[in-house]
């Protein structure tokens, strides 16, 4: 096994979208007729804007979460793969897998009803033991064993962690089952 002198560490760079604009500025006009309520004084007003402060502030902070933790979202290292457990989850449940454990590594696709079609969440999968002699399952969204989320605000490539991966221990397998676009609606 040959490693290198520094983990690899993949983590989520800030990235500007209009929909992120709008969350933002909903998030603060609503906070703020929250601490407007607040102050009225009156028991009901400050009981629901002490709720909607919890909701529309905490529901933003939380949100804003995964581009402003300094956590990152993978680390490779020459021990093994880390996938580091997002934040506001402990550390203690990150999953580590060990180089000799690696089978295979794969990107693939996983598609979801989204808009009246479909959306393709692609995920990188870490195989385990005989998990690669199976016959091949996307990952559920909700269930990713083994697996983080790919994200285009990733700071390094999908191909980039594969070669990474590669340097720690060469005979590794990768393959690239991502569909190159998503589902087209369905007729109607």
């Amino acid at each position: 096994m040959t490693g290198a002198a520094t983990p690899l560490s993949v983590t989520n760079r800030l990235r500007v979208t209009w929909d992120g604009l709008w969350l933002t500025a909903a998030c603060l006009v609503f906070c703020s007729a929250a601490i407007g309520l607040i102050v009225r004084g009156d028991p009901v007003d400050v009981g629901i804007g002490l709720l909607a402060l919890l909701i529309f502030g905490g529901g933003g902070l939380l949100a804003a979460s995964r581009v402003l933790s300094r956590r990152p979202i993978l680390v490779l290292d020459d021990a093994g793969v880390r996938l580091v457990a997002p934040w506001p989850r402990s550390s203690a449940e990150d999953t580590f897998l060990a180089w000799d454990d690696i089978v295979l590594i794969r990107a693939c696709t996983q598609a979801v009803p989204h808009r009246r079609g479909t959306a393709g969440l692609h995920y990188l999968v870490f195989l385990v033991g005989e998990e690669a002699d199976q016959p091949f399952r996307a990952p559920s969204p909700w269930e990713p064993r083994h697996a983080v989320r790919i994200r285009p605000t990733w700071d390094r490539s999908v191909e980039e962690v594969a070669a990474e991966a590669r340097r720690y221990r060469p005979d590794i397998g990768f393959e690239d089952r991502r569909l190159l676009r998503d589902a087209s609606p369905p007729n109607r």
